[in-house]
Parts: structure tokens; C-alpha cells; sequence
């Protein structure tokens, strides 16, 4: 029906745009009000037809009935708020998601309480419409004179795949409990903030730590309720109104989850050293944006060096990152590449869980040092034929470096959708000096069949 033949029949329609975004939101902010009847509040959905399918929200009751004394007084505490609320609703209890979905669909009742007992006596009177199946399904089955769940129970299991797909038989499995069915709950954290107001400026640093330090005891105390660690960490400034200046913020990323009062409150002092406290602040605030659980790992004896020494350096990137800038610090990543000079990015990301397969590959020794692009230099070989003998001897920035042990060839093959064609022959090269070198070389076909070969300086093992 359009919206004029409608205002046809009612002249004081009142008609809103759709919004199905806001649709959304509205039903996720009613579920996290829920919560307090259970736990486990989670949005219903349809696989196959999403867009007809009302708004559903499915309420796990098990064993929240015993605090509000039996599953009916539950029901009723909330279809009684539901009300208050204005909200018309269609309710059902039942041993099984699908099953208590279908009554609520098609029961026809306010509220329906079906048990275990009772459940397949009356599923079986259930129209087919609520088992959740596409329109082309629903035809056939109607077809076919199949109108009620009965009727479909009744087919021999094995056939029905055959005949109406895949999804019937999943349907009816999810309906009597044989394919559980889990429910995604909504997540509800609550904001972990603190924050200070005053009448007049503060204008002093060691002041403002103070307010901080306060601060960060009310956040600390709540993070350790949930066992969770700071990820990030938000600071804002707001200044008087007179001075009509910007609300400063500031943003700490660490690394992995912290609760440690004493790492967090020297890198907040580290971030307000670089806030301009000329005009002073009226109003403070620190916020949690991101935190996470805290894994308890127990080392053994002999890894208790290694694992301070992993703390320590998070701690120094944090301090660098705080008083430098979050761009200022990355780390370097491991990537699939032929060539050396590209195997590698930089990030900013210090978890692991992005580093690919490659990082943990066992590879052949690389140097300590490796020059962004490699650069050619006049090396003095064994004398070969076909040029492939070993390397005795380079000159590089004016010094010459007389070989004492090369270790090699390894061969790396360049990227041929680059255009790079030539295969490169890697040496591990140490002089008179003890000073090793990473060489290689790379040979040239010429138009008269001879080879020529040109040295390269890719590394220092220092």
C-alpha cells in the first residue's frame, strides 16, 4: 500500500521515514536494559529472510528464575516493565531457542510457557511458516499440502535434504534441540571514567599530577573488579571558558593490558609534560576506552630473565611513545618477499597476533645492519670460468677489505613481476679484520653469450 492510498483511508496518518539503522540501535539499547533480568540478552536475526522478520530479542532464563522467585514471577517482572514502557510484545518460554521464536510468531497469545514435556505435542501444531524458511521452501511445502510441522515430522528424515535443501533439516534440528543453536550476547561495558571539576584554574604541574594520580586510584579500583587492564588511556583538559581555548585530549596506547598504578602514572606524567599549562584547567577527566582482561601467565625459573626483560622494553616504548609522539616508535615486521630490502614493514601494532607465518620461519643468518638498497662495489674473485668464484677481496668507501672466509652461495631468486629477472648469489664474508659483510653477486647474460657479474654490498654483521 502507498502512502497516499493510506491516507486515503486514514486522513490523519502520520507517516516517519524508515530508519533501520536507528531501528537497530534502539533494539540493541532495549536488550542491554534487559540485562538486569538476565545476563545473556542477545539479538535475534533470520538467516534467510532478515528483512520480515520482526524485531526479536532472546532472553537466556537459566537459572536466573531462582532470584526472582520461579520462572513465571521472571515472565511476568518482565512483560510488567516491557509494558511501562509502552512496548507491545509477543513472549514465549521454551526448552529451545527455535521453539520458543516459533511461539512467539505464531502462538497467537501474549505469553506462552511451553516445558519439556510438552514441547513436541506442540510443535507438531506449529504452521511451517515458523521454522524460519525462505519463500521458495514455504511454497513447496504448501504445494505439497505439508501446512503444519506434524506434517514435515511425518517425511522420512533422510529425504528431506534431497527435496527441499539443506536448511529444512537444520530448521527442524533447531526447533527440538538436536543442533543447538548459540546465542551471541549484546556487550555491555560500562565506561570506566573519573574525572575533577573546579571553581578556579590549576595551573601548576606538579598539582595537576596530583588530581591524576587521584583519578587513576578510581580507575585502577574498577579495572580490578573486572580483571582488566588498561589498553588505552584518554586524558582531557578543558580550560576556563574566558580564555575560550579548546578542550585538550591526549591519548597513552600501551601495549598490552596494564593495571600497575606506578607504569601508568609515569606515563601520564610524561603525556601532561607536554600539555600547555599556561591558562591552567577547570575541569579533569581520564576515560578507558579500550581495556582487556589480564592473562595471569606462570613462568618457569629459568624464563623469569627473559619475561622482565619483555616487560622492561614495553615499558621503554610506552615512555618513548608518551613523550614522542604514537607515530614515533614502530616495530619491524617480518613479510613474505624474495628480496631482503623488502621483506620487512614497519608498524606501529605490537600484538602478535598479525605477525604472519614468516616471522617464525628458521631463516639462514642476517646481518644486524641492512642498507635500505644495496650498493655496488669492485670485489676481486677466485678465478672461474663462468665467473662464479668466490669473493677474496672489495673495495668499499675507499678501504679495501681483504677476505679471510666466505661462506655461500645462497640463492634468492628475484621477483619476476617486478622485472627482475636476475638471481642473486648471497655470501657471508668476513675480513683480515673480523669484520663480517653481507655480499652478493648477480650475473649478466650479454648479447654475445659471455657473462659478466656485478658485486653488491647488502649488510654489516656488527
Amino acid at each position: 500500500m502507498s502512502a497516499a492510498e493510506a491516507r486515503a483511508l486514514c486522513a490523519n496518518l502520520h507517516c516517519i521515514d524508515e530508519d533501520s539503522a536507528g531501528d537497530q540501535r534502539a533494539l540493541d539499547a532495549l536488550g542491554r536494559w534487559l540485562i538486569r533480568f538476565t545476563p545473556v540478552v542477545a539479538r535475534g536475526w533470520d538467516d534467510n529472510n532478515t528483512d520480515s522478520m520482526p524485531s526479536v530479542l532472546f532472553l537466556d532464563l537459566t537459572g536466573s528464575e531462582r532470584l526472582f522467585g520461579g520462572i513465571d514471577r521472571l515472565i511476568d517482572r518482565v512483560k510488567l516493565s516491557l509494558a511501562r514502557f509502552g512496548i507491545l510484545t509477543q513472549m514465549a518460554v521454551a526448552p529451545t531457542l527455535g521453539a520458543a521464536w516459533a511461539l512467539a510468531f505464531t502462538g497467537g497469545v501474549p505469553l506462552a510457557i511451553i516445558d519439556s514435556a510438552l514441547l513436541s505435542a506442540t510443535l507438531e501444531k506449529l504452521p511451517v511458516e515458523s521454522l524460519r524458511l525462505d519463500d521458495e521452501i514455504l511454497r513447496n511445502l504448501h504445494h505439497l499440502g505439508l501446512h503444519r510441522v506434524g506434517d514435515v515430522l511425518t517425511l522420512p528424515r533422510e529425504q528431506l535434504p534431497a527435496r527441499f535443501g539443506p536448511s529444512l533439516l537444520k530448521r527442524i534440528d533447531q526447533l527440538t534441540g538436536v543442533l543447538i543453536e548459540p546465542l551471541s550476547k549484546l556487550v555491555n561495558d560500562p565506561p570506566i571514567t573519573a574525572k575533577m571539576e573546579f571553581d578556579a584554574p590549576i595551573e601548576s604541574l606538579e598539582d595537576i599530577w596530583l588530581i591524576f594520580e587521584k583519578l587513576l586510584s578510581s580507575v585502577v579500583a574498577e579495572l580490578t573488579c573486572q580483571n582488566h587492564g588498561v589498553r588505552q588511556l584518554r586524558l582531557i583538559f578543558k580550560p576556563d571558558r574566558g580564555w575560550g581555548l579548546p578542550t585538550i585530549t591526549r591519548t597513552i596506547a600501551l601495549s598490552r593490558p596494564h593495571r600497575d598504578r606506578a607504569t601508568l602514572l609515569n606515563l601520564i606524567r610524561c603525556e601532561t609534560e607536554r600539555v600547555d599549562c599556561e591558562h591552567g584547567f577547570v575541569r579533569f577527566q581520564l576515560d578507558v576506552p579500550l581495556h582487556e582482561s589480564i592473562a595471569e601467565v606462570q613462568t618457569q625459573l629459568f624464563e623469569q630473565r627473559a619475561v622482565e626483560e619483555e616487560i622492561e622494553l614495553d615499558r621503554l616504548l610506552q615512555r618513548l611513545r608518551a613523550r614522542l609522539g604514537e607515530t614515533a616508535v614502530i616495530r619491524p615486521q617480518l613479510i613474505e618477499a624474495y628480496l631482503p630490502e623488502r621483506a620487512w614493514r614497519g608498524t606501529q601494532d605490537d600484538s602478535q597476533d598479525n605477525a604472519t607465518a614468516v616471522a617464525n620461519a628458521i631463516l639462514p643468518p642476517r646481518p644486524l645492519t641492512l642498507f635500505p638498497m644495496p650498493i655496488e662495489i669492485r670485489v676481486v674473485c677466485e678465478p672461474s670460468d663462468d665467473r662464479t668464484g668466490e669473493p677474496r677481496q672489495f673495495t668499499w668507501m675507499g678501504n679495501v677489505h681483504r677476505l679471510m672466509h666466505a661462506v655461500g652461495p645462497e640463492r634468492i631468486a628475484g621477483e619476476w613481476w617486478r622485472g627482475h629477472h636476475h638471481t642473486r648469489d648471497y655470501y657471508d664474508a668476513e675480513d683480515e679484520a673480523g669484520r663480517r659483510f653481507w655480499l652478493f653477486r648477480v650475473l649478466h647474460t650479454r648479447g654475445d653469450h659471455t657473462i659478466s657479474a656485478r658485486w653488491f654490498l647488502h649488510g654489516r654483521f656488527d
